[in-house]
């Protein structure tokens, strides 16, 4: 009966090893699963900067036309009216027409960069989580490898002391704690 619970212990030593090197990797291979996820997602937030910077340009240009258009339309109308559009309110209301379109155009390309930029720092931050996971998948299996050691360790260490009490040392003075008396000591009892 003494050997059946020592046996017992470093069996149930040995299990709980292996679940715990088990739950490691499960958690590894999340913490990979998640800096994959991170790194696509990284790489879609870069797509969309480029994609926001594209249509930011061609709504830019597209302000440029109309600005262009306009000017164009006004001085069309004062030609025909007969109008100077060289000099005095004409050329002013045309120079405010080209300023303003000017803003606009400027207002557009600004909002682009600044949308860009944030999707930008958004892909960074992907980027980072996907380094801290990546790094959190190695730790898990090292702390998980670790503590199935340990208590494992453990386990060994209670089942030679468990083994020790249950078959105290025979009356020989030469005879070694945990030894039964029997040549092999705890091992050899322990496999028999």
């Amino acid at each position: 009966m003494c050997e059946l619970s020592t046996a017992l212990m470093i069996g149930g030593g040995i299990l709980g090893g292996a679940g715990q090197i088990s739950s490691a990797n499960a958690e590894a291979d999340a913490a990979k699963y998640n800096a994959n996820q991170a790194r696509n997602n990284a790489l879609m937030a870069d797509r969309q900067a480029r994609n926001i910077i594209d249509s930011g340009s061609r709504e830019e240009q597209k302000q440029k036309a109309l600005t262009t258009q306009l000017m164009a339309k006004q001085q069309a109308t004062a030609a025909a009216n007969g109008v100077d559009t060289t000099f005095g309110s004409p050329l002013d209301h045309m120079v405010n027409t080209a300023m303003q379109g000017a803003v606009d155009a400027l207002t557009i390309k600004t909002t682009t960069y600044r949308q860009a930029d944030d999707v930008r720092n958004q892909a960074v931050s992907y980027r980072n989580q996907a380094a801290l996971l990546t790094m959190q998948a190695k730790n898990s299996r090292t702390a998980g490898m670790l503590s199935a050691f340990g208590s494992m360790a453990t386990a060994f260490g209670n089942a030679a002391v468990n083994h020790a009490k249950l078959n105290p040392p025979s009356g020989d003075p030469t005879a070694k704690a945990g030894d039964s008396g029997k040549s092999g000591g705890f091992w050899a009892n322990f496999l028999r």
